[in-house]
Order: C-alpha cells, then structure tokens, then sequence
C-alpha cells in the first residue's frame, strides 16, 4: 500500500521540480504600443507618436520613409503623401518587443474634393482597427461604405474588418452644397 502512495507522491515532486519557471515570460516583459495624430492633414504634415509602451527603457522607431528616432515621443514630418509602415522596437530589463502599424496620407485635396487619410492598429492579420480621418475641413454630410457591409455616417469613424482581404472604401462628402465621392481600396493581410 506505501509503494501505490509513493509512486504518485515522486511523481507530483518530479512534475513541480522539472517546471522551470524561466518559461514564462517574465512579468516586467517589454510590451511596444503607440497610437498616432495629426494623420488628419494632408502631406506635408507633422505626425505626433504617442508611445504607451510598457516597462520600456529604449525605443527605435522607423517611420516607413527613411526616417529614425530614439525618442519616447517623436514626431515626424511626412513630406509627400502615401502609405507608411511605422515600426516601435522597445527594450526594457525583460527584453524587447515590437510592433508594426499603417498610416495612409493624403495629398493635399482640391478645394472641392472629398480625401481621407486612416491609420490601421497593425501591418498584418485580423480583427484590425483602422481609425479613418477626413481631410478636407470643408466636407460635411459624410458617408462612408467600408466594403464589408458597415455603411457610417461619422465624420471620423473607426470601423474593425475582421477578415482579410480587398476592400473597397467609398467615401463621400457635401463640400459647398455639391456631393463628391472617393473610392480607395485597402488591403488587409
């Protein structure tokens, strides 16, 4: 009867000592995140980083044109407009961690022209936020149609695609009484 005791007894030791505790990740782990302003103007615009990043020590971040900084805080010049992956690599005592997100400029639009502008939570997979911003002051009564069956009425709305894929974004706003429409298509990987 002892020896039927002891087996699971040594068993239960074994288990508890093989656990190395070093597989978890340690609970001062560097977690990179930001969020964006000033995407809402049209290039050449300055873009302002908010890094929320957690027990981070050190940042690099990459901009998606050339540009750099090792700033907390950084802001940015866009000189022309397009899309831009922007980069944070944080370190800390924990180790390092990154993230990748989108930001999509517009060019300056005609007086009378509808343009957006939007910036995605991340590069690549799904359920993905993306925060889209009117360019031009002068639109009102703005309708959007996501492409996935969300029609919006917002000004500024953040709509999540849950599934990858091209969609087609048909924006459309009153500039001086007369109804003008954009369509752009992005990509979710």
């Amino acid at each position: 009867m002892k020896r039927i005791f002891l087996i699971p007894s040594v068993m239960a030791l074994l288990f508890i000592f093989s656990c190395n505790r070093n597989d978890d990740p340690p609970s001062n782990a560097p977690k990179a995140n930001f969020s964006i302003s000033g995407y809402e103007n049209a290039a050449p615009c300055t873009i302002t980083f908010i890094n929320v990043s957690e027990n981070a020590t050190s940042y690099q971040w990459s901009f998606g044109d050339g540009g750099t900084s090792v700033q907390s805080n950084p802001t940015h010049v866009y000189a022309s407009n397009g899309s831009y992956l922007l980069k944070l690599k944080v370190t800390g005592p924990g180790g390092s961690d990154s993230v990748c997100k989108l930001v999509a400029i517009e060019a300056p639009p005609p007086a009378n022209k509808s343009a957006f502008s939007y910036f995605a939570e991340k590069c690549i997979g799904t359920p993905v936020g993306i925060s889209f911003k009117t360019v031009n002051p002068l639109s009102t009564n703005t309708v959007w149609d996501f492409g996935n069956g969300i029609l919006n009425v917002n000004r500024d709305p953040i709509i999540q695609f849950l599934l990858p894929g091209d969609y087609t974004i048909k924006y459309s706003s009153q500039i001086n009484g007369v109804r003008d429409t954009v369509i752009r298509i992005i990509q979710i990987l």
